[in-house]
This record gives structure tokens, sequence and C-alpha cells, in this order.
């Protein structure tokens, strides 16, 4: 039989429990190098090297080139001159051997890819932080954050926005008039920062530019993916692409090259301190490319997935969640209280819409949410003195269904023309309340709503 990658880790997994027996799967564990190749580390050296070789010969007959062929399949941390090689840098990956579920350590080394295996961030809270993801693009995701950064400066708030989308950027050209974007770019800090980790205040300075959205009450600030030396100079941009998710730079403290969710997360406290912001919303790239992983997991913000009423959504979220599942759990921070789910493009149909809420929370439930607890009714009247606006006390704000642990939260945006051409460089009206209000009111209530708990947190 031949072995191939997605049954590499399942096979060898399975030698191990029938040669040696099962406690050593969970007090040991698995390597997998930059090519896919597999070494079972022992820890507790309960194997003598003859016991190792012939396991090791056993693995190589049975898997191929998926272990190393000079005899090192098997080996201890001491052989590999390698002392990171711990259970507590390892992932837990649940696998199905003959009908019984087996947890697995597994420590997997990647060319690209590394910050999908960190541990989740924890809660960012002043200030919150929003990510807008998605699997796929045309969700309506950045003319959703454009609506919301709009809804929170009429509101009064202070409101950073951050393109993290370098190869299809939106939200320079979606709320920064022509002549008004900033000579670089978040692709520019990331080519700079992996050459030169301290970076002169003027370059930060020159990264960010503020949008017209503010109309004198609030403020919308924006950091480009492209600024504009890098469209006077387009012939550079897949150079500089190309290097932007490189890791780069050494991080004092660990002494290892800064990942690129190092960069972001670095950035962000940047600009988050001395602006003194009352909100981050993050627009992040679309699939699971590694810039997803710095967003999704490495900013400790509140994620809001979105997605349309297609086969493509659940297929690409169920790789996304499976991945999720094998994050670490902190029971006093988790990670999976900061979800929400975005049924983006919602047709009219309730039945339509009962569709989706159930096929996401059967996808949920399987992979990220084992168990699903009831949501609560928090009285929000409470929490009006906790903004700096006026108070509508007649506002259907005033109760609201709000996350308990593990409950799964569904808001519909409607599926509306007048936003499939949604540009309001041009149509500045398209972000007043009364035109969006009807298709959008749910969901920037929702988030109204996390900002006065986070307030009253704070």
């Amino acid at each position: 039989m031949t072995v191939y990658f997605d049954d590499s880790l399942r096979v060898f997994v399975a030698l191990v429990q029938e040669e040696w027996g099962a406690s050593f799967i969970s007090n040991n564990l698995f390597l997998r190098d930059i090519n896919g190749r597999l070494t079972f580390i022992i820890l507790n050296n309960s194997k003598d090297s003859a016991e190792r070789i012939s396991l090791a010969a056993k693995a190589e007959a049975i898997l191929g080139s998926y272990v190393d062929s000079d005899g090192f399949s098997v080996a201890t941390p001491e052989e590999l001159f390698d002392d990171r090689l711990n259970i507590d840098a390892a992932l837990k990956v649940k696998l199905t051997i003959a009908q019984n579920e087996v947890e697995v350590n597994l420590i997997d080394r990647r060319m690209v890819g590394a910050d999908w295996l960190r541990a989740p961030a924890p809660s960012a809270r002043n200030p919150l932080r929003f990510v807008f993801a998605s699997i796929k693009g045309g969700v309506g995701r950045s003319t959703a954050l454009c609506v919301l950064a709009a809804h929170l400066a009429a509101n009064g708030l202070r409101v950073l926005t951050v393109d993290m989308d370098l190869e299809a950027p939106g939200l320079g050209n979606l709320l920064l008039p022509e002549g008004t974007l900033p000579k670089f770019g978040l692709l520019d800090y990331l080519v700079e920062q992996g050459i030169n980790p301290e970076l002169e205040d003027s370059f930060f300075s020159d990264m960010i530019a503020s949008s017209w959205l503010g109309g004198g009450v609030g403020r919308v600030d924006v950091i480009p993916a492209i600024g504009q030396l890098s469209l006077e100079n387009p012939e550079n941009v897949l150079a500089k692409i190309a290097r932007a998710y490189m890791d780069g730079g050494i991080n004092e403290n660990s002494n290892v090259a800064y990942s690129f969710s190092d960069h972001i997360s670095k950035l962000i406290d940047i600009f988050a301190k001395p602006y003194d912001y009352d909100v981050v919303l993050v627009d992040a790239r679309a699939g699971l490319h590694e810039t997803s992983a710095a967003a999704i997991i490495g900013l400790g913000a509140e994620i809001l997935f979105f997605g349309v009423d297609q086969p493509q959504t659940f297929s690409g979220y169920e790789l996304l969640f499976a991945h999720l599942a094998n994050l670490n759990i902190d029971d006093n921070d988790d990670w999976r209280n900061r979800i929400r789910f975005i049924h983006a493009k919602a047709l009219a149909d309730s039945r339509k819409r009962s569709e989706f809420i159930q096929k996401i929370e059967q996808l949920a439930e399987r992979t990220i949410y084992p168990q699903v607890a009831s949501s609560v009714i928090v009285d929000l009247n409470s929490l009006s003195s906790s903004f700096e606006v006026e108070w509508d006390e007649n506002s259907d704000i005033s109760e609201s269904v709000i996350n308990d642990l593990n409950s799964i939260s569904v808001i519909a945006i409607a599926n509306d023309d007048r936003f499939n051409t949604f540009d309001p460089i041009v149509d500045r009206d398209s972000l007043g309340e009364s035109v969006y209000q009807a298709t959008y009111g749910d969901f920037v209530s929702e988030i109204m709503n996390s900002i006065a708990l986070n307030r009253m947190g704070n």
C-alpha cells in the first residue's frame, strides 16, 4: 500500500500502538519536518537503542519516503540535538485509529504556515479589535467594514482600520479619496521591518491617513495595504509581496526571527496606544493563507467569519475549523467566545436563512464547539453611560442576545443591490445611516453591543 501525506501520521501512530502500546502515544510525540517526513520522538528513554532501531526499520518498510531513511525515524531529542522537542510545544491532534479516537502530540515544522500553529493570542480589550475574515472573496466583507466604520464614527468613536489583504487591497480605495493615500502601506512595513526592525517614527507617521468618514464627530484612520509610493513604482509591488510573508528581524526576547503574526501584532500595538482608538477593524485576506492566521488567532480579536450560502463557504470553513479545533483552549479566556458568523448577502426567504444557520451550527458543533450552551439576554440600558454620545432610550438596542460560553452567533446581512457596486468615494450617501440601516442594522447593533460590554468590563 502506498502511503500519502494524509495517511502518514495515522499509519505511524497505528504502528507505534501495535508495537509498543497506546501509552507511548500519549507520553511521547511525533515530529513532522518541512518536507512532511515523520519522526517518533521518545522523551523518557524507556526504549533502548536496539528497540528504537527495530521500530524505525518497520516504519521505513511501511511508510517509505514519509520517514527518515537513515534510521532516525524513531529518536530521542538528544539524538537530534534539539531540546525544543517537548510535549508543551506540540499540537494535540485527534485521529481515529481502528474506530477509536487517539490524541497525538505533534510538532509540525513548516517553511510557511507556522503562524497557524501558535497558541491563540489572549483577548485584546483596549482597544477592542474586530477581524473581518472569509474563505472566499466577494462576500461583502470590506463593504461591511466600511459601513461599520461609518456608523462608529457617527457615534463619536475613534476607529483604526487596517487592510491586510495585500494581493487584493480595497480599504485605501474605499475610504481615502485620491491624493490622500499615505506614502507607505502595510506592504512597505512588512518588507522594511523584515530588514530593519527599528524603523523610525516618521515611517509610521507616513503609513496612516484620516478618512472623510469622521465628519467632525468621530474619526476613521486608515492603514492601507498599498501606499502611494507603491503606486508610483508599480513594477516593485510583486517583488515586495514575495518578501512580505517571510520571517525577518530577530526578536531580542526570544532570539528567533519575527514571524508575520509578530509583525502585524507589533504594528497594531504601535498605533493603538498613541492614537488612543476606541476600536480597531482589520480586513483580513480571504482564504487559508498565512496572513489569515495572523488575523484570526494572532491579534486577540473578535472574529467575524463572513460567508454566503454556497457549498464553497461550508467546505472551506470545514478545513479551517478542523485545524482550529486542535488549538489549546484557555478556560479563563476561551478564544471560541470571540467568534461570530455573518450570513452575507442573505435572501429575504426566512427558510433559506434558517437553513444557513443550521448548516453553520452543525459545522461548528462537530469541529470547534463540542458542546453548545444557551445564550443569555443582557439589558443594555445599564450601559448607556459607557458611550460619550447621546443614548437613545427608545432604541431597540436596549435588549440583545449576547453569547455565553460556546454559543453560536449568526448575524444576517441582507442581499442589497445598492451595495453590489459599493463606491463611497463617488456616492458618499451610501454610508448614511438612512441608506444602510435596513441592510446592516442588525450587524452594527451587534458590534455596538460588544463595544458597550467591553467598556463596562474595563
